[in-house]
């Protein structure tokens, strides 16, 4: 077993705990040893749907050395005349580089890709078996606590009867062609993301079924447009919302308040949504 000492050891290396390491480097002298079981930075992004993409403005997302995206203004599309928004792509390259020309040349962070953290300071490499001991001087941070996955990375919860095709949305690019009706289960993010690159790609409306289990409330991306040009739709957003809390005798009536002054949205007009997980969305994909 070979041994190692560090100040902190970062269990994960996504965008939780690349942005606490880049503090470190930041604001102290301390010393990192990062461990994630991926073969490169980025946690969850690393498994994302090919046509995945930030919901809120690039420039919301990272560490903070380093900035995400140029500021520019979407042309086209459903986010037109709003910020840009990071694909997936653009996500694993940005924390690639974070890592390779920030965290590595500091000569303070050790990066250990394709590992699992075991316990006490413990973790192994995947491949090769090799196992390591870490001193750690002051913290183990697990950055990975709240184990964020995605259907890629999962096994189903129910049956699939034979001669349905159910996939993951990762394959729905290379499969989509082959069929004509699609039926998306769930009504979070990645749902809504299927639904939308479904449209954007020629398919039949008329052939798209939804089961959603739950609805949501969603952020309107109009009210996290960080510049002058947005101040009413920003900062009177935001107004809006202090002035929606301070007057709701209720969690329902509160988020019929944030609809009413347009700080929230909903798909479905008819349907009273149950829950809010900051899923943010514009007009123009409703």
């Amino acid at each position: 077993m070979k041994q190692l000492e560090a100040d902190y050891l970062v269990v994960g290396c996504g965008a939780v705990g690349m942005a606490f390491v880049d503090t470190l480097l930041s604001e102290s002298n301390a010393t990192v040893i990062i461990v994630d079981n991926h073969h490169q930075p980025g946690g969850h992004w690393n498994d994302a749907y090919p046509f995945v993409r930030l919901h809120q403005p690039s420039h919301f997302y990272g560490v903070s050395s380093a900035p995400l995206g140029s500021l520019q203004l979407d042309q086209s599309g459903s986010n037109a005349g709003y910020f840009e928004l990071a694909s997936g792509n653009e996500v694993q390259a940005y924390f690639e580089q974070v890592m390779r020309q920030r965290f590595l040349p500091s000569g303070r962070v050790q990066y250990f890709p394709m590992a699992e953290y075991d316990h006490d300071g413990r973790f192994h490499n995947v491949m090769s078996g090799d196992e390591y001991t870490v001193r750690v001087n002051k913290r183990v941070v697990d950055s990975a606590y709240f184990k964020t996955t995605v259907p890629s990375r999962h096994s189903r919860g129910f049956t699939v009867a034979a001669g349905v095709t159910c996939i993951a949305p990762n394959e729905l690019p290379i499969l989509a062609a082959q069929y004509d009706h699609f039926c998306i289960l769930g009504a979070g993010k990645t749902a809504m993301d299927a639904g939308v690159w479904l449209l954007d790609n020629g398919a039949d409306p008329d052939r798209i079924s939804w089961l959603c289990p739950r609805r949501s409330w969603l952020m309107n991306r109009e009210v996290t447009q960080a510049s002058v040009a947005f101040f009413k739709e920003s900062v009177g957003g935001f107004a809006n919302q202090i002035e929606a809390i301070a007057m709701a005798s209720s969690t329902d009536d509160l988020f019929e308040r944030l609809e009413a002054c347009g700080f929230m949205l909903r798909i479905d007009k008819t349907q009273r949504p149950s829950m809010f997980h900051f899923a943010t969305i514009s007009k123009g994909e409703i």
